[in-house]
Protein backbone atom coordinates (compact mmCIF):
# COMPACT_ATOMS: atom_id res chain seq x y z
CA UNK A 1 0.00 0.00 0.00
CA UNK A 2 0.90 3.69 -1.04
CA UNK A 3 2.68 5.58 1.68
CA UNK A 4 0.93 9.21 2.79
CA UNK A 5 4.18 11.12 1.95
CA UNK A 6 3.07 15.17 2.60
CA UNK A 7 -0.04 15.37 4.30
CA UNK A 8 -1.99 19.09 4.11
CA UNK A 9 -4.69 19.61 6.43
CA UNK A 10 -7.09 22.75 6.54
CA UNK A 11 -4.65 25.07 4.94
CA UNK A 12 -5.33 28.73 5.07
CA UNK A 13 -2.99 31.77 3.26
CA UNK A 14 -4.51 35.25 3.31
CA UNK A 15 -2.09 38.05 2.51
CA UNK A 16 -3.31 41.71 3.74
CA UNK A 17 -7.19 40.64 3.88
CA UNK A 18 -7.26 38.85 1.03
CA UNK A 19 -7.68 34.92 1.22
CA UNK A 20 -5.48 32.72 -1.10
CA UNK A 21 -5.88 29.66 -0.07
CA UNK A 22 -9.20 28.06 1.70
CA UNK A 23 -9.94 25.18 3.74
CA UNK A 24 -6.89 22.93 1.39
CA UNK A 25 -7.09 19.64 2.47
CA UNK A 26 -4.32 16.91 0.05
CA UNK A 27 -2.63 13.78 0.67
CA UNK A 28 0.36 12.87 -1.76
CA UNK A 29 2.14 9.66 -1.83
CA UNK A 30 5.24 8.58 -1.66
CA UNK A 31 7.04 8.38 -5.17
CA UNK A 32 4.23 9.92 -6.80
CA UNK A 33 4.58 12.76 -9.64
CA UNK A 34 1.41 15.23 -8.59
CA UNK A 35 0.71 18.08 -10.60
CA UNK A 36 -1.31 21.35 -9.12
CA UNK A 37 -2.91 22.72 -12.24
CA UNK A 38 -4.98 25.80 -11.88
CA UNK A 39 -5.44 29.22 -13.45
CA UNK A 40 -2.94 32.17 -12.64
CA UNK A 41 -3.62 33.30 -8.86
CA UNK A 42 -5.22 30.06 -8.05
CA UNK A 43 -2.66 29.47 -5.19
CA UNK A 44 -0.42 26.78 -6.67
CA UNK A 45 2.76 28.56 -6.23
CA UNK A 46 1.72 29.66 -3.12
CA UNK A 47 1.13 26.31 -1.82
CA UNK A 48 4.44 25.29 -3.15
CA UNK A 49 6.19 27.49 -1.02
CA UNK A 50 4.31 26.76 2.07
CA UNK A 51 5.19 23.13 1.58
CA UNK A 52 9.11 23.91 1.37
CA UNK A 53 8.98 26.40 3.64
CA UNK A 54 9.77 29.96 2.19
CA UNK A 55 6.13 31.04 3.59
CA UNK A 56 3.82 29.28 6.76
CA UNK A 57 -0.01 28.58 6.20
CA UNK A 58 -2.46 31.32 7.95
CA UNK A 59 -3.38 28.31 9.75
CA UNK A 60 -3.84 24.30 9.31
CA UNK A 61 -0.41 21.72 9.27
CA UNK A 62 1.55 20.63 6.87
CA UNK A 63 2.59 17.30 7.87
CA UNK A 64 5.98 15.44 5.80
CA UNK A 65 6.45 11.51 6.21
CA UNK A 66 4.28 12.06 9.39
CA UNK A 67 6.21 14.95 11.24
CA UNK A 68 4.68 18.30 11.60
CA UNK A 69 6.89 20.75 9.21
CA UNK A 70 4.59 24.26 10.13
CA UNK A 71 7.93 26.18 11.62
CA UNK A 72 10.75 24.07 10.28
CA UNK A 73 13.46 26.19 8.33
CA UNK A 74 13.74 25.21 4.67
CA UNK A 75 17.44 23.58 4.87
CA UNK A 76 16.40 21.72 7.40
CA UNK A 77 13.52 19.94 5.41
CA UNK A 78 14.40 17.28 3.13
CA UNK A 79 12.84 18.84 0.15
CA UNK A 80 14.32 20.81 -3.08
CA UNK A 81 12.81 23.04 -5.37
CA UNK A 82 13.41 24.16 -9.07
CA UNK A 83 11.95 27.53 -9.75
CA UNK A 84 10.99 29.07 -12.74
CA UNK A 85 13.80 31.11 -13.04
CA UNK A 86 16.59 28.85 -12.39
CA UNK A 87 18.62 31.16 -10.09
CA UNK A 88 21.92 29.52 -10.85
CA UNK A 89 25.14 31.29 -9.94
CA UNK A 90 26.52 33.22 -13.04
CA UNK A 91 30.01 33.26 -11.72
CA UNK A 92 30.42 29.21 -11.49
CA UNK A 93 30.48 27.03 -14.36
CA UNK A 94 27.94 23.86 -14.26
CA UNK A 95 29.93 21.80 -12.21
CA UNK A 96 30.52 24.31 -9.41
CA UNK A 97 26.55 24.78 -9.50
CA UNK A 98 25.28 21.34 -8.98
CA UNK A 99 28.33 21.34 -6.16
CA UNK A 100 27.11 24.19 -4.07
CA UNK A 101 24.89 21.99 -1.64
CA UNK A 102 27.22 20.03 -1.41
CA UNK A 103 30.08 21.97 -0.48
CA UNK A 104 28.32 23.75 2.03
CA UNK A 105 27.30 20.09 3.75
CA UNK A 106 31.24 19.62 3.75
CA UNK A 107 31.52 16.69 1.78
CA UNK A 108 34.52 14.86 0.89
CA UNK A 109 36.10 16.08 -2.31
CA UNK A 110 36.13 12.38 -3.87
CA UNK A 111 32.35 11.67 -2.92
CA UNK A 112 31.24 15.22 -4.29
CA UNK A 113 32.56 15.01 -7.51
CA UNK A 114 31.32 11.47 -7.74
CA UNK A 115 27.49 13.04 -6.95
CA UNK A 116 27.68 15.74 -8.81
CA UNK A 117 29.09 13.88 -12.04
CA UNK A 118 26.38 11.08 -11.32
CA UNK A 119 23.74 14.07 -11.40
CA UNK A 120 24.89 15.60 -14.36
CA UNK A 121 24.89 11.86 -16.50
CA UNK A 122 20.93 11.91 -15.04
CA UNK A 123 20.15 15.07 -16.84
CA UNK A 124 22.60 14.67 -20.01
CA UNK A 125 24.77 17.11 -19.18
CA UNK A 126 28.02 14.74 -18.13
CA UNK A 127 30.33 16.74 -20.99
CA UNK A 128 29.41 20.02 -19.53
CA UNK A 129 30.90 20.09 -16.47
CA UNK A 130 33.37 22.76 -16.89
CA UNK A 131 30.68 25.35 -18.91
CA UNK A 132 30.01 28.40 -18.04
CA UNK A 133 26.19 29.25 -17.28
CA UNK A 134 26.01 31.89 -19.68
CA UNK A 135 27.57 29.49 -22.13
CA UNK A 136 24.31 27.20 -22.04
CA UNK A 137 21.05 26.83 -23.71
CA UNK A 138 17.53 27.78 -21.68
CA UNK A 139 17.44 24.44 -21.58
CA UNK A 140 20.41 23.33 -20.65
CA UNK A 141 19.83 25.67 -17.55
CA UNK A 142 16.97 24.01 -16.63
CA UNK A 143 18.77 20.84 -16.55
CA UNK A 144 21.70 22.54 -14.24
CA UNK A 145 19.28 24.02 -11.87
CA UNK A 146 16.98 19.91 -12.02
CA UNK A 147 20.81 18.21 -11.45
CA UNK A 148 21.25 20.93 -8.73
CA UNK A 149 17.88 20.28 -7.02
CA UNK A 150 18.58 15.94 -7.21
CA UNK A 151 21.94 15.78 -6.32
CA UNK A 152 21.25 16.50 -2.61
CA UNK A 153 18.63 12.98 -2.67
CA UNK A 154 15.80 14.65 -1.34
CA UNK A 155 13.05 12.74 -0.62
CA UNK A 156 10.71 15.37 -2.26
CA UNK A 157 11.40 17.69 -5.29
CA UNK A 158 9.23 20.94 -5.80
CA UNK A 159 8.88 22.41 -9.03
CA UNK A 160 7.61 25.88 -9.78
CA UNK A 161 6.73 26.01 -13.64
CA UNK A 162 10.46 24.75 -14.58
CA UNK A 163 9.75 24.84 -18.02
CA UNK A 164 7.80 27.96 -18.84
CA UNK A 165 10.40 30.06 -20.09
CA UNK A 166 11.30 27.70 -22.70
CA UNK A 167 9.77 27.44 -26.71
CA UNK A 168 7.65 24.54 -27.37
CA UNK A 169 9.66 22.08 -28.66
CA UNK A 170 11.90 22.00 -26.13
CA UNK A 171 8.89 21.61 -23.37
CA UNK A 172 7.83 18.85 -25.36
CA UNK A 173 11.04 16.90 -24.91
CA UNK A 174 11.89 17.56 -21.81
CA UNK A 175 8.32 16.70 -20.52
CA UNK A 176 9.50 12.94 -20.77
CA UNK A 177 12.90 13.44 -19.74
CA UNK A 178 11.35 14.80 -16.30
CA UNK A 179 8.91 11.86 -16.34
CA UNK A 180 11.51 9.35 -17.21
CA UNK A 181 13.82 11.27 -14.34
CA UNK A 182 11.15 10.89 -11.59
CA UNK A 183 10.85 7.20 -12.17
CA UNK A 184 14.57 6.62 -12.17
CA UNK A 185 15.08 8.43 -9.02
CA UNK A 186 12.12 7.27 -7.36
CA UNK A 187 11.63 10.81 -5.92
CA UNK A 188 8.19 12.45 -5.72
CA UNK A 189 7.77 15.05 -7.45
CA UNK A 190 5.14 18.00 -6.67
CA UNK A 191 5.11 20.20 -10.08
CA UNK A 192 3.06 23.52 -10.51
CA UNK A 193 1.55 24.24 -14.03
CA UNK A 194 -1.06 26.33 -16.03
CA UNK A 195 -0.68 24.42 -18.90
CA UNK A 196 -2.71 21.27 -19.18
CA UNK A 197 -1.08 19.35 -21.91
CA UNK A 198 1.73 19.32 -19.17
CA UNK A 199 -0.17 18.15 -16.80
CA UNK A 200 -1.53 15.23 -18.62
CA UNK A 201 1.57 14.35 -20.07
CA UNK A 202 3.91 13.96 -16.79
CA UNK A 203 1.57 13.28 -13.86
CA UNK A 204 0.21 9.99 -12.06
CA UNK A 205 -2.23 12.87 -10.38
CA UNK A 206 -3.10 15.88 -10.77
CA UNK A 207 -4.81 18.43 -8.53
CA UNK A 208 -6.98 21.08 -10.56
CA UNK A 209 -7.30 24.11 -8.68
CA UNK A 210 -9.58 27.39 -8.79
CA UNK A 211 -9.81 30.37 -6.21
CA UNK A 212 -7.53 28.78 -3.57
CA UNK A 213 -9.45 25.25 -3.49
CA UNK A 214 -9.51 21.73 -5.14
CA UNK A 215 -11.63 21.08 -7.29
CA UNK A 216 -10.97 17.94 -8.48
CA UNK A 217 -8.50 15.21 -7.96
CA UNK A 218 -7.37 12.18 -10.34
CA UNK A 219 -5.66 10.94 -12.99
CA UNK A 220 -5.33 12.39 -16.08
CA UNK A 221 -7.72 10.07 -17.65
CA UNK A 222 -10.18 10.38 -14.85
CA UNK A 223 -9.62 14.21 -15.28
CA UNK A 224 -10.30 14.30 -18.99
CA UNK A 225 -12.90 11.84 -19.51
CA UNK A 226 -14.88 12.53 -16.35
CA UNK A 227 -14.69 16.22 -15.41
CA UNK A 228 -17.18 17.32 -12.35
CA UNK A 229 -17.67 20.59 -12.75
CA UNK A 230 -18.36 22.88 -15.75
CA UNK A 231 -14.89 24.72 -14.55
CA UNK A 232 -13.10 21.20 -15.05
CA UNK A 233 -14.34 20.66 -17.96
CA UNK A 234 -13.78 24.27 -19.84
CA UNK A 235 -9.93 24.00 -18.30
CA UNK A 236 -9.11 20.67 -19.46
CA UNK A 237 -9.29 20.82 -23.32
CA UNK A 238 -12.08 21.53 -25.32
CA UNK A 239 -15.24 20.61 -23.98
CA UNK A 240 -19.63 20.86 -25.23
CA UNK A 241 -21.42 21.72 -22.43
CA UNK A 242 -24.90 21.97 -22.66
CA UNK A 243 -28.09 21.58 -20.46
CA UNK A 244 -29.75 18.34 -20.50
CA UNK A 245 -32.15 16.10 -18.44
CA UNK A 246 -31.35 12.29 -17.05
CA UNK A 247 -34.74 10.43 -17.87
CA UNK A 248 -33.80 7.76 -16.13
CA UNK A 249 -30.67 5.50 -15.22
CA UNK A 250 -28.30 5.16 -18.34
CA UNK A 251 -30.45 7.54 -20.09
CA UNK A 252 -30.35 11.25 -21.20
CA UNK A 253 -31.21 13.69 -23.34
CA UNK A 254 -30.07 17.21 -24.50
CA UNK A 255 -30.93 19.26 -27.73
CA UNK A 256 -34.34 17.54 -27.81
CA UNK A 257 -32.58 14.26 -28.19
CA UNK A 258 -32.33 10.77 -25.70
CA UNK A 259 -29.30 9.32 -25.58
CA UNK A 260 -27.80 6.20 -23.60
CA UNK A 261 -25.34 6.94 -21.58
CA UNK A 262 -23.45 5.10 -18.39
CA UNK A 263 -24.94 7.24 -15.55
CA UNK A 264 -27.09 5.86 -12.99
CA UNK A 265 -28.11 7.62 -9.56
CA UNK A 266 -29.68 10.65 -10.14
CA UNK A 267 -33.21 11.75 -9.99
CA UNK A 268 -35.71 11.57 -12.76
CA UNK A 269 -35.86 14.08 -15.26
CA UNK A 270 -33.01 15.35 -13.19
CA UNK A 271 -31.78 18.97 -14.84
CA UNK A 272 -28.29 18.04 -15.73
CA UNK A 273 -25.29 19.38 -17.70
CA UNK A 274 -23.97 17.39 -20.33
CA UNK A 275 -20.41 17.09 -21.69
CA UNK A 276 -19.12 15.55 -24.67
CA UNK A 277 -15.50 16.35 -26.19
CA UNK A 278 -15.26 17.20 -30.05
CA UNK A 279 -13.48 14.47 -30.61
CA UNK A 280 -16.54 12.25 -29.24
CA UNK A 281 -19.13 13.59 -31.70
CA UNK A 282 -19.03 11.54 -34.81
CA UNK A 283 -20.50 13.43 -38.03
CA UNK A 284 -22.83 10.82 -40.30
CA UNK A 285 -25.37 11.26 -42.63
CA UNK A 286 -28.25 13.27 -41.26
CA UNK A 287 -30.79 10.15 -41.89
CA UNK A 288 -28.86 8.61 -39.70
CA UNK A 289 -29.02 10.53 -36.66
CA UNK A 290 -32.04 12.23 -34.44
CA UNK A 291 -29.70 15.33 -33.69
CA UNK A 292 -29.09 16.97 -36.84
CA UNK A 293 -27.18 20.44 -37.53
CA UNK A 294 -25.62 22.54 -40.48
CA UNK A 295 -21.91 23.45 -40.81
CA UNK A 296 -21.37 27.05 -40.11
CA UNK A 297 -17.70 27.05 -39.92
CA UNK A 298 -14.17 25.31 -39.79
CA UNK A 299 -10.30 25.42 -39.30
CA UNK A 300 -7.94 22.66 -40.50
CA UNK A 301 -5.10 22.53 -37.25
CA UNK A 302 -2.51 20.12 -39.01
CA UNK A 303 -3.86 16.50 -37.58
CA UNK A 304 -7.53 17.57 -37.67
CA UNK A 305 -9.95 19.60 -38.71
CA UNK A 306 -12.28 21.62 -36.08
CA UNK A 307 -15.85 21.98 -36.99
CA UNK A 308 -18.44 24.10 -35.57
CA UNK A 309 -22.23 22.49 -36.30
CA UNK A 310 -25.64 24.68 -35.27
CA UNK A 311 -27.81 22.12 -34.62
CA UNK A 312 -31.74 21.67 -34.51
CA UNK A 313 -31.83 24.20 -31.06
CA UNK A 314 -29.30 26.39 -33.00
CA UNK A 315 -26.31 25.38 -30.10
CA UNK A 316 -23.29 25.72 -31.72
CA UNK A 317 -21.32 22.27 -31.13
CA UNK A 318 -17.57 21.80 -31.84
CA UNK A 319 -16.27 18.46 -33.78
CA UNK A 320 -12.67 17.39 -34.51
CA UNK A 321 -12.31 14.75 -37.13
CA UNK A 322 -9.76 14.02 -39.78
CA UNK A 323 -12.26 14.32 -42.54
CA UNK A 324 -13.07 17.21 -44.70
CA UNK A 325 -16.61 18.28 -45.13
CA UNK A 326 -18.19 21.74 -46.46
CA UNK A 327 -19.62 24.67 -45.06
CA UNK A 328 -23.57 24.21 -44.85
CA UNK A 329 -23.81 20.59 -45.32
CA UNK A 330 -26.55 19.34 -42.85
CA UNK A 331 -25.25 16.04 -40.83
CA UNK A 332 -26.12 14.39 -37.88
CA UNK A 333 -24.15 13.72 -34.87
CA UNK A 334 -24.07 10.64 -33.22
CA UNK A 335 -21.67 9.87 -29.82
CA UNK A 336 -21.02 6.87 -27.98
CA UNK A 337 -22.27 6.42 -24.27
CA UNK A 338 -19.45 5.94 -22.18
CA UNK A 339 -18.24 9.08 -23.96
CA UNK A 340 -21.07 10.87 -22.49
CA UNK A 341 -20.30 13.01 -19.44
CA UNK A 342 -23.47 13.58 -16.74
CA UNK A 343 -22.58 15.97 -14.31
CA UNK A 344 -24.79 17.54 -11.34
CA UNK A 345 -25.78 21.12 -12.27
CA UNK A 346 -24.37 23.17 -9.75
CA UNK A 347 -25.99 24.22 -6.16
CA UNK A 348 -27.46 27.65 -6.05
CA UNK A 349 -29.27 29.57 -3.10
CA UNK A 350 -31.87 31.86 -3.72
CA UNK A 351 -33.78 34.16 -2.05
CA UNK A 352 -35.54 37.70 -2.36
CA UNK A 353 -33.91 40.66 -0.98
CA UNK A 354 -34.04 44.40 -0.60
CA UNK A 355 -30.75 47.03 -1.50
CA UNK A 356 -29.47 49.06 1.39
CA UNK A 357 -26.70 52.23 0.89
CA UNK A 358 -23.66 51.48 0.14
CA UNK A 359 -23.94 48.44 -2.01
CA UNK A 360 -25.59 46.24 0.37
CA UNK A 361 -28.34 43.81 -0.06
CA UNK A 362 -30.62 42.59 2.92
CA UNK A 363 -31.73 38.78 2.23
CA UNK A 364 -32.95 38.90 6.28
CA UNK A 365 -32.64 40.47 9.85
CA UNK A 366 -30.00 38.24 9.98
CA UNK A 367 -28.14 38.38 6.39
CA UNK A 368 -26.84 41.64 4.94
CA UNK A 369 -24.25 41.12 2.04
CA UNK A 370 -21.99 43.11 0.19
CA UNK A 371 -22.35 43.19 -3.65
CA UNK A 372 -20.65 44.77 -6.47
CA UNK A 373 -24.56 45.67 -7.40
CA UNK A 374 -25.64 49.33 -8.18
CA UNK A 375 -29.27 49.36 -7.75
CA UNK A 376 -31.08 52.16 -6.01
CA UNK A 377 -31.87 51.52 -2.70
CA UNK A 378 -34.80 49.96 -1.95
CA UNK A 379 -35.13 47.98 -5.33
CA UNK A 380 -37.05 44.60 -4.57
CA UNK A 381 -33.87 42.39 -5.92
CA UNK A 382 -33.49 38.39 -6.34
CA UNK A 383 -30.04 36.78 -5.00
CA UNK A 384 -27.99 34.09 -5.93
CA UNK A 385 -25.11 32.23 -4.51
CA UNK A 386 -23.73 29.13 -6.11
CA UNK A 387 -23.26 26.73 -3.10
CA UNK A 388 -19.34 26.22 -3.77
CA UNK A 389 -19.50 30.21 -3.09
CA UNK A 390 -20.51 30.10 0.52
CA UNK A 391 -17.18 29.99 2.45
CA UNK A 392 -17.42 28.76 6.13
CA UNK A 393 -14.66 29.81 8.94
CA UNK A 394 -14.33 31.37 12.08
CA UNK A 395 -17.11 33.05 13.60
CA UNK A 396 -15.21 36.71 14.02
CA UNK A 397 -13.53 36.55 10.43
CA UNK A 398 -16.88 35.99 8.87
CA UNK A 399 -19.96 37.90 7.76
CA UNK A 400 -22.91 36.50 9.71
CA UNK A 401 -23.19 33.07 11.24
CA UNK A 402 -25.61 30.09 11.73
CA UNK A 403 -26.17 26.44 12.94
CA UNK A 404 -25.96 23.06 11.22
CA UNK A 405 -28.87 21.45 10.69
CA UNK A 406 -27.72 18.59 7.71
CA UNK A 407 -24.65 17.51 6.14
CA UNK A 408 -24.96 15.26 2.54
CA UNK A 409 -21.84 13.53 1.52
CA UNK A 410 -21.46 14.04 -2.18
CA UNK A 411 -18.31 12.54 -4.63
CA UNK A 412 -16.05 14.95 -3.86
CA UNK A 413 -17.43 17.43 -1.10
CA UNK A 414 -20.14 17.76 1.42
CA UNK A 415 -23.09 19.96 1.56
CA UNK A 416 -23.46 21.64 4.64
CA UNK A 417 -26.99 22.79 5.49
CA UNK A 418 -26.68 26.32 7.67
CA UNK A 419 -30.01 27.80 9.35
CA UNK A 420 -29.53 31.26 10.05
CA UNK A 421 -32.85 33.15 11.66
CA UNK A 422 -35.27 32.04 8.91
CA UNK A 423 -33.42 31.37 6.43
CA UNK A 424 -31.05 28.04 5.19
CA UNK A 425 -28.08 28.60 3.52
CA UNK A 426 -26.14 26.07 1.48
CA UNK A 427 -22.20 25.93 1.80
CA UNK A 428 -20.37 23.05 -0.95
CA UNK A 429 -17.08 22.39 1.19
CA UNK A 430 -14.45 19.76 1.70
CA UNK A 431 -14.19 19.91 5.25
CA UNK A 432 -15.65 18.11 7.45
CA UNK A 433 -18.50 19.24 10.03
CA UNK A 434 -20.66 18.60 12.39
CA UNK A 435 -24.63 18.91 12.60
CA UNK A 436 -24.84 21.24 15.00
CA UNK A 437 -21.97 23.14 15.49
CA UNK A 438 -21.86 26.69 14.92
CA UNK A 439 -20.18 28.14 12.14
CA UNK A 440 -19.73 31.56 10.42
CA UNK A 441 -20.56 32.20 7.00
CA UNK A 442 -18.77 34.41 4.13
CA UNK A 443 -19.38 35.21 1.00
CA UNK A 444 -17.07 37.16 -1.36
CA UNK A 445 -18.98 40.21 -2.77
CA UNK A 446 -18.19 39.17 -6.35
CA UNK A 447 -19.80 36.00 -5.69
CA UNK A 448 -23.08 37.80 -4.61
CA UNK A 449 -25.37 38.04 -7.88
CA UNK A 450 -28.12 40.67 -7.75
CA UNK A 451 -31.06 40.85 -10.39
CA UNK A 452 -34.69 42.64 -10.51
CA UNK A 453 -37.03 39.95 -11.16
CA UNK A 454 -40.88 39.17 -10.44
CA UNK A 455 -42.62 36.61 -8.52
CA UNK A 456 -39.36 34.43 -7.18
CA UNK A 457 -40.34 32.21 -4.38
CA UNK A 458 -37.49 31.88 -1.65
CA UNK A 459 -35.64 28.58 -2.33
Amino acid sequence: MAKVLVDLKNICKSFDEMEVLHDFNLQIMENEFVTLLGPSGCGKTTLLRMIGGFDSPSSGEIYFDGKLLNGVEPNERPINTVFQRYALFPHLNVFDNVAFGLKIKKLPKDEIEKLVMDALKQVHLEDFAARKIDRLSGGQQQRVAMARAIVLKPKLLLLDEPLAALDRKLRQDLRYELKDMQRSLGITFIYVTHDQEEALTMSDTVVIMNEGRVLQIGSPEMIYNEPETRFVANFIGESNIVDGQMIKDNVCMFEGVQFPCTYKGFSKNEEVDIVIRPEDFLIVDKDKSKLTGVIDSKTFQGSIHEINIIDIKGTELTVHTTKDYPLGLEVGLIVDPENITVMKKPGVNVYSGVMEADQMVRISDDIILETDSELEEGTEVVVRILTQDVLLDDIDESDFEGIIQDIKKRDMYYDVYIKTGDKTIVSSTSKVHRVGETTGIWVKREKVIVNVEEDVENE
